[in-house]
């Protein structure tokens, strides 16, 4: 992951929310990935294309006790399982 690269969610990705997250389905695999209210945040927050430390700053500012020192790491683990999946991509790139 370098510091410059802008994710996007894949644009054929449905997202239906529930109580406490949320039922992503990718039609272009037949994969469906149930996600949390956290992943849900940075679902919502790849809606239009950022970086991973603009991820970063967006879920800080929006939850409370969060442990901050684990928060780059599980945000860029979390983009990187949904990118390999296909759920989001990298903007500019083949895999949008």
């Amino acid at each position: 992951m370098s510091e410059m690269t802008r994710y996007i969610v894949n644009p054929d990705v449905s997202c239906r929310k529930e109580v406490e997250g949320a039922i992503l389905y990718n039609p272009d695999t037949d994969r469906v990935l149930v996600i949390n209210t956290t992943g849900l945040l940075i679902w919502q927050a790849l809606e239009q294309p950022r970086t991973l430390e603009e991820v970063v700053t967006i879920l800080l500012e929006r939850c409370d006790n969060v442990p901050q020192n684990r928060v780059h790491q599980d945000v860029g683990d979390f983009i990187a399982r949904l990118q390999e999946r296909g759920f989001v991509g990298i903007c500019g790139g083949s895999a949008a």
